[in-house]
């Protein structure tokens, strides 16, 4: 589908329920302290649809405490408690919450400016909040508590562990109805719940948190993603022929002296895993080799010595590094190198999140370079690569401009003709529709996300473009003008699917584990009725193989029913039942997830021909 527009501004009916659930919110502590004195109190925000609290407790919560903490809340909200504002100076502030015992906030509140800090109180409840609320717990009526989960304080996996609580809150009792609904839908979803239950991929403990690994179903849907997207980048095939892509390959670590000719270890070291020699851990140097790697040595600066070394987080030094190898002439840009390479990133632990948030990922990761005069033509093919992708899949996106943050590199007058690139790409391509987030753009230049809104409503980056004048600079790379003069390239860093393991996900909830039949892992299931007929299930199985599809037997003593319950619960996209009567005239009945029983096919060259067809065409329907 095309892009959307984000919506910038709240709406009235927004700011009312960001009132009501912040309430709410208030209503949960206050029934939790009173069900179990001495639980301590962290945040507890408003969020999209719902709320949650951080409580650090004792009791250890369980789903079967919800309830009774609704209960608590609804006693409480018919009270009718008004919510009362008071405005207090922060020293104030702190003598009271340490007062009660809540260290927590009282931590929060040394953050805070030294007056106009605010609390608000309903009933004997008081929790510093800047508001706003309603007017007393009475509007409290339609909402319900959801789930229980673990956090840190502030997200540091070093600090106190926490007990999150989520609910949700309404106007209306069928406003809530209907939001538990497509909870409910959503949940059968849910791209780990699928992962599972199809055998797609896996988290071991031991690996680690944030550490995929893929099952070898989930393999086959990797490799078929990935297939494809190497065919659009070598053929140009999203609608630019003429903007091919040369691949590369380069390895997962590299020296800390190329993080800092990059700029990473002073700006992205708390992203960064770094690796150590057995030789600096006998001499002891890794102490030394963390406070410099740390951001303590200037961009100039290097551990030479130490041999320290950094797993990448990125792909783009090194693409930088092969753009060197050899002379450069005008005659040779643009360059367009891809990677499908795997980068490693320090998520915190309480932000990861299955396949769509996770340490180590695989990027479809490209960096062009180019002349200045070339880079606004690249950067619109960029574009309408990462659009091309996203309405094949049929995905809700919207895009948006980022700016300049705080801590960069380059001068102004760089990230000035940066920023108006990107914005005149984008007012050709998208005028009226994109949003601008001013200082969030990465350290090293202005970019263009690519937001998709997923099944259940969330949102998530994909794809990106990112116009980089700094890196040539830093890394001295030049080619030769027309009057054999040496000048800068510009750099265009971009990924269309972002990564292919969030990708993969997404896709999972997209198409409730049902792929499209050239995405599937196993395209043909054969159920023979009896074992009497597994010799000829094996014949047709063969035969539907040597056509190149991916075809699985089932050989179980299962009844028929049974075995194609079991093959629409596995999202098979074709079932091919084989009995007495297909066995002894040399045919099949097909069933399709898709399109049900299918009368006019009834031979195995048929369904093949039908399949391959499909395959070629690489249909994206869903279901229902």
């Amino acid at each position: 589908m095309p892009i959307v527009a984000k919506q910038t501004e709240p709406t009235e009916k927004d700011r009312r329920l960001h009132r009501l659930r912040h309430s709410a919110a208030h209503l949960m502590a206050e029934a939790v302290q009173q069900l179990w004195p001495g639980t301590r109190l962290a945040f507890g925000p408003a969020i999209a649809d719902g709320f949650y609290y951080d409580f650090d407790s004792e009791h250890r919560f369980a789903e079967e405490d919800l309830a009774e903490i609704e209960r608590k809340m609804r006693e409480l909200g018919r009270a009718g408690a008004p919510f009362v504002r008071r405005e207090i100076a922060r020293a104030e502030a702190l003598a009271f919450f340490r007062g009660r015992g809540e260290r927590l906030k009282a931590e929060h509140v040394e953050t805070l400016p030294e007056s106009g800090i605010t609390l608000y109180e309903s009933g004997g409840f008081v929790d510093l909040c800047a508001g706003p609320h309603v007017a007393s717990t009475a509007e409290i009526q339609h909402f319900k508590l959801l789930a229980v989960s673990g956090t840190y304080w502030r997200g540091d996996e070093k600090r106190e562990k926490l007990q999150r609580i989520y609910g949700t809150a309404w106007e209306s009792a069928a406003e809530l109805a209907e939001h538990l609904k497509k909870l409910e839908q959503a949940r059968a979803r849910d791209h780990r719940l699928l992962g599972r239950q199809l055998g797609l991929f896996d988290f071991p403990e031991l690996a680690g948190p944030g550490l995929p690994f893929y099952l070898p179903k989930g393999a086959l849907v990797l490799n078929e993603l990935k297939s494809w997207m190497w065919g659009l980048h070598t053929g140009g095939g999203y609608g630019h022929p003429d903007k091919r892509y040369e691949p590369l390959a380069t390895p997962h670590i590299l020296k800390t002296d190329a993080w800092h000719q990059s700029g990473h270890i002073e700006n992205y070291r708390e992203n960064m895993f770094m690796v150590y020699s057995l030789d600096e851990l006998d001499q002891g140097l890794v102490g030394a080799a963390a406070e410099q790697a740390g951001g303590q040595a200037g961009a100039g600066d290097r551990t030479e010595g130490l041999g320290n070394y950094g797993l990448k987080p990125m792909n783009c030094p090194g693409h930088v590094m092969l753009y060197n190898v050899g002379l450069k002439s005008y005659r040779d840009l643009p360059l367009r190198y891809f990677e499908f390479g795997t980068v490693y990133r320090y998520e915190r632990t309480g932000v990861l999140h299955g396949m769509l948030r996770v340490r180590s990922f695989t990027q479809d990761d490209a960096h062009i370079f180019c002349t200045p005069e070339q880079y606004g033509a690249e950067v619109e093919g960029c574009f309408d690569f990462c659009c091309f992708v996203l309405e094949a899949f049929g995905f809700d996106y919207y895009v948006g401009l980022k700016t300049r943050p705080d801590k960069r590199i380059g001068s102004d007058a760089i990230w000035d003709m940066a920023e108006a690139g990107l914005r005149q790409v984008l007012e050709k391509r998208a005028p009226g529709k994109y949003y601008v987030q001013e200082g969030d753009a990465v350290f090293y230049g202005p970019k263009i996300d690519f937001v998709v809104r997923d099944c259940m409503g969330r949102e998530w980056q994909g794809g990106t473009i990112q116009l980089d004048f700094n890196l040539p600079e830093r890394f001295a790379i030049e080619y030769a003008d027309a009057k054999n003069e040496r000048r800068r390239p510009v750099m265009i860093h971009r990924a269309i699917l972002g990564s292919f393991e969030r990708f993969f996900g997404l896709l999972l909830e997209e198409f409730g584990g049902a792929f499209p039949l050239w995405l599937a892992p196993v395209q043909v299931r054969v159920l023979p009725i009896a074992e009497a007929q597994l010799d000829y299930g094996r014949r047709v199985a063969e035969e539907l193989r040597a056509r190149g599809l991916r075809v699985a037997l089932d050989q179980s003593s299962e009844k028929l029913g049974k075995k194609i319950r079991n093959g629409k619960t596995d999202k098979i996209p074709y079932l091919i039942v084989v009995g007495a009567r297909e066995a002894e005239a040399g045919t099949i009945t097909v069933e399709s997830y898709f399109d049900g029983k299918l009368a006019g096919v009834t031979t195995a060259t048929g369904l093949a021909a039908r399949m391959q067809d499909e395959i070629a065409r690489k249909s994206f329907r869903r279901k229902g």
